[in-house]
């Protein structure tokens, strides 16, 4: 019975506050991680770092996911900057061979909180408007792997382990070769060719 409830629980189609829950409040409480206010660009780049440390917890499209539930559901953004009055000042005449002391100075602007992480990955692309780019065999191909790493690798390792070590492909395949040919792991070569590809999508 519990096989069953855990297949259809894997077989489900994503749920945008499940994987926010399941992602993100694995490492963070559920006050840090609603409790900052960025731009959906800023928000992209946060979940990215987050998923950069931890490729096989948070994929590709749960990234998308996560960055649209945080801006567009929770609503985790910044308030609109108000525009500032224009004060249109009188014209004076201008010594031709002295610039005004306003003209010398650079503004320096910048779109970035106090509080956001300094570490950031450099700005990413535009997220597409759609799911359009994934197919099917992507989201089948997902859940194949996830359903795979927690049945096979949790018989021995607590999750956290898991999704801490695998974080480069060359780690990853080096440790899934190894955990296949310790006795009793279950990892098949049907396995293996499934996690494999998995693991080239999200790297």
């Amino acid at each position: 019975m519990l096989a069953l409830v855990l297949a259809l629980t894997l077989a489900a189609p994503p749920n945008a506050r499940l994987a926010w829950e399941r992602k993100c409040l694995y490492c963070h409480s559920e006050e840090v991680a609603e409790g900052h206010r960025y731009t959906e660009p800023q928000w992209r780049r946060v979940v990215e770092k987050m998923r950069l440390k931890a490729p096989l917890l948070i994929s590709k499209a749960d990234a998308v996911l996560l960055t649209r539930y945080a801006t567009q559901t929770l609503k985790l953004v910044l308030p609109p900057a108000r525009p500032t009055p224009m004060v249109v000042a009188p014209l004076k005449p201008v010594p031709v061979d002295k610039p005004p002391a306003d003209e010398l100075k650079t503004p320096v602007m910048t779109d970035l909180p106090a509080d956001l992480p300094a570490d950031l990955p450099p700005e990413l692309p535009p997220t597409p408007p759609d799911d359009s780019l994934r197919t099917n065999a992507d989201d089948e191909l997902d859940q194949q792997a996830t359903a795979l790493i927690q049945a096979r690798c949790s018989k021995c390792h607590a999750l956290g382990r898991v999704y801490g070590r695998l974080d480069t492909y060359e780690r990853s395949l080096t440790t899934l070769e190894r955990m296949r040919l310790k006795t009793g792991s279950g990892i098949t070569d049907d396995d293996l060719a499934v996690l494999e590809r998995y693991l080239r999508a999200q790297f």
